[in-house]
């Protein structure tokens, strides 16, 4: 085991910002204050990726999570009764190098992923009635228009100016290059990410890359058991002492020297020093007000626009086995795309009786409004499709994703909002990943952050 080395001189200067903070000072018990290289917030996807590989570039590494497991949006069950797992959040990653070798890193087994074959009923979830839906496999003239921008795979550079192509709303970009046939398969395929049809191209395309279309013809791996949360709970025991869930951030200074966390754990507060910090939570203000945000980072950090996203498990459905029912407007010139908030699909899932549920809004929901909803709509689909009546369902699992897809507005791309994001890296000691920074896809997160770490390292 390799000790890592920390000089007095930083300690110094480290201990010396806050001392007169009670919140920062020396009356901490010994075992509660924690120094580090790098202190990481986020146990999603970026930041447990992160944790496991500054470890292997040998800094010292402590990861903050608030819940009490990592794994962000991977949600994994388990069927009591036979054991059998399935994902009901992230189903399965891009088939890149990065992805293979993490995988094998915690020694798991993986496979092609293809979803479970389902019999696709489309209905408008606001009436009952059945939809036509006619939709087309071939993304040739889509990926056209991807191949414009190929730095947009990997990166936020929108060029300068920004492509008046890029800045139009997804529907007029449909309309002007003929893309009405692969119009529902991307809103389908862009789950979470509220009213596709309004949104700006360049968010969708950076949604909709090639990685998912990847998914859809066959270029993505899962776990072999079903079982995506396995790569989660191996990191957090790999990680130790040294992963602190359920644990929250009340406080920090940052400076240019070094920063200062107060952490409320399960164990009571400790206090971090690190030389560096990376932020890969979504950094929405009303997140960000315990990280000592200071005008320059909120000018960037208050631009931020997201939608609400809501996966969940509901049982006693009353709706007959085999099938997957998929939200669908009548209206043509919508593409059949729906107006949300509303259920993108209810699919039964490979535990018989048991359902998907993805659910998406344009602005916060409370759980309890979206559970009356999904029951609404439910019983709605037992009368259309000749399922069993007057059954009430029942939520096995629900989760939040919110806040889901960051965006700003066409005025803060023209103004330059990603170089000013961008530009935030490293000032104060601090940095940044995960979704917000590049993307939804893991593999791509994680060839992200594994450009940005050595990087991060590296600076002064």
């Amino acid at each position: 085991m390799k000790l890592i080395t920390f000089h007095a001189s930083w300690l110094s200067i480290v201990i010396t910002i806050s001392a007169s903070d009670p919140l920062f000072d020396s009356n901490y018990a010994k075992q509660d204050i924690i120094f580090r290289d790098v202190a990481v917030i986020g146990g999603g996807a970026t930041g447990t990726y992160a944790a496991i590989n500054l470890r292997k570039l040998n800094q010292s590494v402590v990861l903050v999570e608030r819940e009490a497991n990592l794994g962000g949006h991977t949600n994994t069950y388990t069927d009591p009764t036979t054991q059998t797992t399935l994902d009901y959040g992230v189903q399965a990653y891009w088939n890149l190098s990065v992805t293979r070798d993490y995988f094998a890193h915690f020694d798991i087994p993986i496979s092609n992923w293809e979803p479970e074959p389902k019999t696709a009923v489309y209905i408008d979830f606001k009436t009952g009635k059945q939809v036509e839906v006619r939709t087309s496999s071939n993304y040739s003239a889509y990926v056209q228009q991807l191949d414009k921008y190929p730095w947009l795979e990997y990166s936020w550079n929108q060029g300068h100016p920004v492509a008046d192509d890029l800045l139009l709303p997804f529907r007029d970009f449909v309309a002007k290059y003929n893309l009405a046939d692969i119009a529902y398969t991307t809103y389908f395929s862009c789950e979470g990410f509220a009213n596709v049809l309004d949104q700006l191209t360049i968010n969708v395309i950076k949604f909709f890359d090639k990685s998912y279309i990847g998914a859809l013809t066959g270029d993505y791996v899962a776990t072999k058991q079903h079982k995506n949360d396995e790569i989660y709970v191996r990191a957090k025991a790999e990680l130790g002492q040294d992963a602190l869930t359920s644990s929250t951030v009340i406080a920090s200074k940052r400076s240019k020297t070094g920063v200062q966390l107060v952490v409320k754990t399960p164990s009571g507060k400790k206090l971090i020093r690190a030389r560096k910090l990376l932020i890969s939570m979504p950094t929405r203000m009303s997140d960000m007000k315990p990280f000592d945000v200071d005008g320059k980072e909120s000018k960037v950090f208050s631009q931020w626009k997201y939608s609400a996203y809501y996966v969940m498990l509901v049982r006693k459905t009353g709706l007959p086995a085999g099938y997957k029912f998929l939200n669908a407007d009548p209206s043509t010139t919508r593409f059949n795309i729906p107006r949300l908030p509303a259920p993108y699909q209810i699919t039964e899932t490979r535990i018989p009786g048991l359902f998907f549920v993805w659910y998406s809004a344009p602005k916060d929901m409370t759980q309890s409004e979206v559970q009356a909803d999904v029951i609404t709509i439910i019983k709605r689909l037992q009368d259309t499709v000749n399922g069993a009546t007057k059954i009430s369902p029942e939520f096995v699992r629900f989760n939040s994703h919110t806040p889901f897809k960051m965006v700003v507005s066409a005025e803060s791309l023209i103004n330059g909002f990603y170089s000013e994001l961008f530009g935030l890296q490293g000032y104060r000691s601090t940095w940044y990943a995960g979704a917000a920074m590049m993307s939804h896809s893991s593999g791509v997160l994680w060839n992200y952050t594994s450009h940005l770490l050595p990087e991060m390292i590296a600076a002064p």
